[in-house]
């Protein structure tokens, strides 16, 4: 899952139904929309950032998921003109950033050119970690209730306003290099319960499986170079969800014996 930021400016185009797609959100959800995107390398189930730009107030405002690769269309201004646009849905949207651009401007975030002038453009896997929980942090302070789940998809619960809950995992298990070299060396059976995908699910569950870092992230440092066979180990998303319970997660050592135990008992 890669992450790209998507732009609005209010001085270009009138939202007209914004507060109507923000109450869809909060109603069902999460909404399906589209929006104009240039890059050709967004996938379904990439993240996507909304970012407003034009005049105060500036900063993000929304994020979702795209539903579809870059597709042809008209362009927003005129049906006359043509475009390209990404299916996606949000699952939070607010009137207004509740992200500030100028927070945007630190130096966690450095890296990134934020004063983006088309949408569609890929943040890089390690600011777009420290995004994710920025905005997770944001979205706490709005009054919607996060989760634990380190899930790689969008978690079916709801916040306290009911807009789904999305929680990320961090840039090492994100980077899909890493993540590639890890499932060639490892394989993709759980390496917690053993379980695979493509066993149970025929096609369908060819190759997936979630990637679990190792290494506590107090502990890795600004310049670290994650090792995909040493650091990463593919784990199903029940185990993953089960490693992340408690703080300091638990082991995949400590998962299966905790799994022994339990399959003596029964």
């Amino acid at each position: 899952m890669n992450t790209f930021l998507l732009t609005w400016n209010p001085d270009r185009w009138n939202w007209k139904n914004l507060d109507a797609t923000i109450a869809r959100v909060k109603r069902t959800r999460f909404c399906p929309d589209q929006w104009t995107c240039r890059t050709s390398k967004i996938l379904p189930g990439d993240r996507v950032f909304l970012l407003r730009q034009g005049h105060e107030p500036r900063g993000i405002m929304a994020a979702g998921e795209a539903s579809s690769a870059r597709l042809p269309g008209a362009h927003y201004s005129s049906p006359r003109k043509k475009s390209t646009y990404v299916r996606l849905r949000w699952d939070s949207l607010f009137a207004e950033p509740i992200l500030p651009r100028a927070r945007l401007s630190r130096n966690d975030l450095a890296g990134m050119h934020w004063n983006i002038m088309c949408s569609g453009v890929e943040i890089p896997p390690r600011i777009a970690a420290r995004l994710e929980q920025i905005w997770y942090e944001c979205l706490s302070a709005e009054g919607f209730s996060p989760v634990k789940l380190p899930d790689e998809i969008v978690a079916p619960g709801q916040f306290l306003e009911g807009a789904v809950r999305r929680v990320t995992v961090n840039a090492y298990e994100r980077d899909p290099q890493a993540r590639r070299a890890c499932i060639q060396h490892h394989g993709t059976n759980c390496h917690g319960c053993v379980f695979s995908f493509a066993a149970h699910y025929g096609d369908i569950g060819n190759g997936f499986i979630h990637v679990h870092h190792l290494r506590p992230l107090a502990s890795v440092g600004v310049r670290y170079t994650v090792d995909p066979i040493a650091d990463l180990r593919p784990v199903c998303p029940n185990c993953h969800a089960m490693i992340h319970q408690q703080d300091p997660a638990l082991s995949i050592k400590e998962l299966k014996s905790r799994l022994q135990r339990l399959r003596k008992t029964r």
